[in-house]
């Protein structure tokens, strides 16, 4: 733990920022592949092309991630630079690969710990690392959607690091390959060193919201449509005779109606119904595998301060046993 929080000191010394390109003989990476091998580890790296050229792929092997690194940034016709990768894929069969490529991050002052860390859910990489999926576009078509607030926001390296370093589970977003190439997928639960947990559709949906974040969906009541924002989740810990024995989870949605709506009856009811219920999913995995990988109780302990010692106390005790009690309210914006 001690030595991801002197890591982490580290990160505050760099931050050039990520790019993808070919320069002459120096090939700039913009999405880098981590799987183990026989030799103990094999990254591959994508640079996209210039002028309309396809992506160039490289690969290396090692038995650590500097040692492999080193044998793709000098493997091929070109240098090979991974310094300033925006993303780290890594396969569903690698999580022990996690904790080896953050020290590795921090380690290394020329690489970026601005990088996004994700889960692909294959058992190899080799299929994504390929002219056909062109993952350094895939993934910069899935960077913009994000930043424009309409997908799930990515998990960033140094967040990862901060995480373990407390002792934390950590929700890694998840990649399906597709016909279309590599597409959101959900979350990959990881603790311990392993993923003990997968939150897909809905579910993942649910999570995206218990860790507040700020996102926007489409969601419909029969055929007519509305697409939601969320503005945030607010956690309030309950309390009994001194104990604590459950959590109060307030969601606030703004919804704007898509052409034709017409709104009946119990439809805000029921879009409120349905969210609420990804959420309570959500909530669900986590208990089950007694993970707060949400954030929960840094901001259950922010809405009643006076009590975070007790709060500190008992969480780890009680979390796998805590009711939640989510409301979700919806505003509809009036059409004109």
């Amino acid at each position: 733990m001690r030595v991801f929080v002197l890591l982490l000191s580290l990160f505050l010394l760099s931050g050039c920022g990520p790019q993808s390109q070919e320069m002459g003989n120096i090939a700039v990476a913009g999405v880098l592949g981590a799987e183990p091998s026989r030799q103990g580890m094999t990254l591959w790296a994508a640079a996209e092309g210039r002028a309309g050229s396809p992506p160039s792929f490289y690969r290396g092997e090692g038995k650590t991630p500097a040692g492999a690194l080193e044998d793709l940034s000098a493997g091929g016709q070109q240098v090979v630079t991974c310094a300033h990768v925006e993303h780290i894929l890594l396969p569903q069969s690698a999580p022990e690969l996690v904790e080896p490529l953050l020290s590795y991050a921090f380690q290394d002052t020329r690489q970026s710990t601005e990088s996004q860390l994700w889960v692909v859910r294959t058992d190899g990489l080799e299929g994504v690392f390929s002219e056909k999926n062109d993952p350094v576009r895939r993934m910069s078509v899935l960077k913009d959607f994000s930043t424009a607030g309409q997908g799930f926001r990515p998990l960033k390296l140094r967040e990862a690091a901060a995480a373990l370093a407390a002792g934390d589970p950590v929700l890694i977003p998840a990649l399906d390959l597709t016909g279309e190439g590599l597409d959101f997928g959900g979350f990959a639960l990881y603790r311990d060193g392993a993923f003990a947990a997968w939150l897909t559709g809905r579910t993942a949906l649910g999570a995206a919201l218990l860790m507040g974040q700020p996102i926007h969906w489409t969601d419909s009541v029969g055929d007519r449509a509305v697409v939601l924002e969320s503005t945030g989740c607010r956690v309030e810990p309950r309390w009994e005779k001194g104990a604590l024995t459950g959590l109060s989870l307030t969601c606030r949605l703004e919804g704007l109606p898509a052409g034709g709506w017409q709104e009946k009856p119990g439809d805000v009811a029921r879009l409120e119904e349905t969210t609420a219920r990804a959420m309570a999913e959500a909530f669900a995995v986590l208990r089950r595998a007694d993970a707060d990988a949400a954030g929960l109780k840094g901001r259950a302990g922010l809405t009643d301060p006076l009590r975070w010692t007790a709060l500190s106390r008992a969480w780890e005790k009680t979390f796998s046993e805590l009711t939640p009690e989510i409301t979700v309210k919806l505003t509809l914006a009036q059409r004109c």
